[in-house]
């Protein structure tokens, strides 16, 4: 009986030493101009930038277009046929939920800023007037206070809120850059959307020819995952956001509040930023009842922490945690790592990402058997 291991035999060419050299050649350049690298990437897509937004904008609108599109199916039973129609419905829809919020929101927000702005030298006068409450506020902070001509801030506030937002435009559109780069976008986004179907099979016969028959199997079933995690995310984001705003406005009626449809529009609007949104849409619409009645504002603030506890455990668990199939901190914890590697956007697309990773993960498990094993044995403990 031979103990000794089986010894492997490995042949080594000059086309493998050849493959090394250029893969350790390639690495050692990439560490070494790695600076130079960056930015080059930096400068690529930033140049492409026209392109990300169209597909980010097209995938947006294509959630509320496949629902025209089952709705007027045309001839053909697929939509094609209306998809011009289809397109131009979904434009109105989308610009008229932006000039709703906007109508509805922007105005009564600067006025309300502008009314506090007006009321706050009387309002500085009467606290540090006051002989009890000027002994908790530092006499050098007074000082401070006192010295600040109100008349000149609110007249440069107010003018620059009426006629400066206006002007300043071409500054922040050359500060940024990146207006345009989203408006050409926009228009991207059409031609994406009208060729929808061209474009996929484009690309499927890419992979297909280059990749080959199974690496574009393997592509379609992750995208189409990520698609159904994406598009639940979004839809059940909006749907949440719908009924979050809807309770705001009706507690806020049934409390006697001032503009609740807007407070309601506002609440619903800024609950679409993820973690901090409808914080600081609630904070926006004390402001603005502020203006008239500081009771009041006190009433809103508590109303919307009682509907926000009753929306966080009863409505989102049940209206997006269901869409992408995270529950518990999951999904706190997708935010928490998007916003980590990508910045502000990661926060919309932390939880579908970590919803389609959890999927994919899951099915390649079942497919290997892993998955059923852990199943079965879940089930014996239990």
């Amino acid at each position: 009986m031979n103990d000794k291991p089986d010894k492997v035999n490995i042949k080594v060419s000059w086309k493998m030493c050849m493959r090394v050299a250029i893969t350790v050649f390639v690495v050692f350049l990439c560490m070494r101009y790695w600076g130079f690298l960056e930015e080059f990437a930096q400068l690529l897509l930033g140049g492409t930038l026209a392109i990300v937004a169209g597909l980010i904008i097209a995938y947006v609108l294509n959630i509320p277009l496949r629902f025209f599109e089952r709705k007027l199916p045309g001839p053909t039973g697929d939509g094609t046929r209306n998809r011009a129609l289809s397109i131009l419905l979904t434009l109105v829809c989308a610009v008229g939920v932006i000039l709703f919020v906007g109508i509805l929101v922007v105005p009564n927000l600067v006025g309300a800023i502008i009314t506090l702005a007006q009321a706050a030298p009387g309002a500085i006068a009467a606290v540090t007037d006051n002989a009890f409450l000027s002994q908790f506020i530092p006499a050098p902070l007074v000082a401070q206070i006192q010295s600040i001509d109100w008349d000149s801030v609110i007249n440069s506030a107010a003018s620059w809120l009426q006629s400066g937002v206006v002007s300043s435009l071409p500054q922040v559109a050359s500060v940024f850059g990146q207006i345009g780069a989203w408006f050409m976008g926009v228009l991207l986004s059409m031609w994406f959307l009208g060729e929808k179907d061209g474009l996929s099979a484009g690309v499927h016969t890419l992979i297909a020819t280059y990749l080959g028959k199974g690496a574009d199997a393997k592509f379609s079933r992750i995208i189409a995952t990520a698609d159904g995690c994406f598009r639940g995310y979004f839809k059940g984001a909006a749907m949440e956001s719908v009924i979050f705003g809807g309770l705001v406005m009706i507690a806020c009626t049934l409390a006697g509040m001032p503009e609740a449809l807007m407070l309601g529009a506002l609440v619903g609007v800024m609950s679409l930023i993820p973690m901090m949104g409808a914080l600081i849409g609630a904070i926006l619409g004390a402001i603005i009842i502020l203006a008239t009645s500081w009771q009041r504002a006190l009433i809103f603030l508590v109303l919307f922490f009682v509907i926000q506890q009753i929306e966080a455990n009863v409505f989102y668990p049940n209206v997006v945690g269901k869409q992408v199939g995270l529950t518990g901190m999951w999904p706190l914890i997708g935010i928490t790592l998007g916003v980590a590697v990508f910045g502000f956007p990661g926060a919309f697309v932390g939880v579908p990402l970590t919803a389609t990773i959890f999927r994919v993960v899951e099915a390649d498990l079942e497919k290997r058997g892993v998955g059923e094993a852990a199943k079965q044995a879940e089930k014996a403990q239990e």
